[in-house]
């Protein structure tokens, strides 16, 4: 015979079980809790805490209980409440068609001009050779026409050479004599009387480089006509799109790595913002690509982060009076109680993020004192204050 049924054991549970259970309950509650007193805290005195930024990371938004998009397709607000019926008495679905407002993309904005075609040294010379024969075969035709006087005999070189002769009739300027090739083109004259003819050659030598000196001064742009250029120039560029980049450098003590950060942006009519920190220094740049390009090279290239403050000759320690001044955007030049390393053997600077924008986010570059994180996303605004945790982020990951 096979086995019965097994019978159901009573089990009984041991004195205090649940009590325990309780209490850890209890306890896990009043410690989440805390925390949440412990954050309130720390956002009211502006200090952020690693919990913060590890709840950041970990914890993500629970879904809506319906979704915006199907709201007006629901009578209630759950998706239970959803019945067929409704939708032929709540008007929601109509026969008109919405048709929606076409917005460009930003890359339409781009044009890409066609490239000039570029010949080899070969095909520049054969162009160059066909063209001075046409022209020669056209003078010729000129002459036989009688449109132009045939040339003198070769021995009358001099009125033949003359810029009176070259410019009534030829319509150009006369060949350029010098005194290499002197005795070539002027042979009978510069054999009969050399040193009038040196003379002379000197003399349209002199008229040639003067010449050439006052039409280069007539090209010459003005001050303000160079700006307005230069100024038209990162115009365009910034037409074909808004991009941006973010750098984290760890020490920004260097006076003269400062000034090359703000000089540099100035000059390539970058906006953006560089902030000190006690943990290290974001710096955020935003114009056109070529500029952009620049930025970037010379931000992880260019500049020795490791070169130590030279001393130059003459000059002070600075005072605080001297650290706190202000520049001419408003934003002071040195960050005010942060310690300078001892060696600046260990500092880098690393590429945080790099992208596109729709518009411009600043008017123009600023420097600011951040000593704690709120102050930092206050300056970077809603927008960009989540490339101050990815700063932090990869920050830890280096110390690590």
């Amino acid at each position: 015979m096979g086995r019965g049924h097994a019978r159901d054991v009573l089990k009984f549970n041991q004195k205090g079980k649940f009590v325990k259970l309780g209490e850890a309950i209890r306890a896990e509650a009043k410690m989440e809790e805390l925390k949440k007193r412990i954050l309130e805290s720390a956002k009211k005195a502006g200090l952020e805490s690693e919990m913060e930024d590890q709840a950041k990371v970990i914890k993500r938004p629970a879904p809506p209980e319906v979704e915006w998009w199907d709201t007006p397709f629901l009578p209630g607000q759950s998706y239970d409440s959803y019945t067929p019926d409704y939708l032929e008495t709540s008007g929601a679905i109509t026969l008109y068609v919405q048709h929606p407002i076409q917005i460009p993309a930003p890359q339409d904005k781009i044009v890409i001009q066609p490239k000039d075609l570029f010949l080899t040294k070969k095909e520049q010379k054969k162009m160059r050779r066909q063209r001075r024969l046409a022209d020669m075969q056209d003078k010729q035709d000129r002459v036989k026409m009688g449109l132009l006087p045939p040339p003198p005999p070769k021995g009358q070189s001099e009125d033949f050479f003359s810029e009176a002769y070259f410019s009534r009739y030829l319509c150009q300027k006369p060949p350029k004599v010098k005194l290499s090739n002197m005795m070539n083109v002027l042979t009978q004259d510069a054999i009969a009387d050399p040193t009038k003819i040196e003379a002379k050659v000197k003399r349209e030598m002199a008229a040639r480089e003067n010449g050439h000196l006052r039409m280069n001064a007539e090209r010459k742009l003005t001050d303000e006509q160079r700006r307005e250029k230069v100024a038209k120039e990162h115009d365009k560029d910034e037409s074909k799109g808004i991009h941006a980049v973010c750098f984290k450098v760890r020490y920004l003590s260097n006076g003269a790595h400062k000034f090359k950060l703000k000089k540099n942006a100035e000059q390539q009519h970058l906006t953006g913002v560089c902030i000190f920190n006690p943990k290290f220094c974001l710096v955020l740049v935003e114009g056109g690509a070529k500029a952009v390009k620049f930025y970037k090279r010379l931000m992880l290239t260019r500049i020795d982060w490791t070169s130590e403050a030279v001393a130059r000759d003459g000059d002070e320690p600075a005072t605080k009076d001297e650290l706190s001044t202000a520049d001419p955007a408003g934003e002071p030049e040195a960050m005010e109680g942060l310690d300078e390393p001892e060696s600046l053997a260990d500092n880098k600077c690393s590429l945080v993020w790099e992208g596109v924008h729709r518009e411009k986010m600043f008017s123009y570059f600023k420097l600011h004192n951040c000593p704690s994180d709120s102050n930092a996303r206050d300056v970077l605004g809603p927008k960009l204050e989540g490339l101050w945790d990815v700063a932090k982020v990869d920050g830890r990951d280096d110390e690590e």
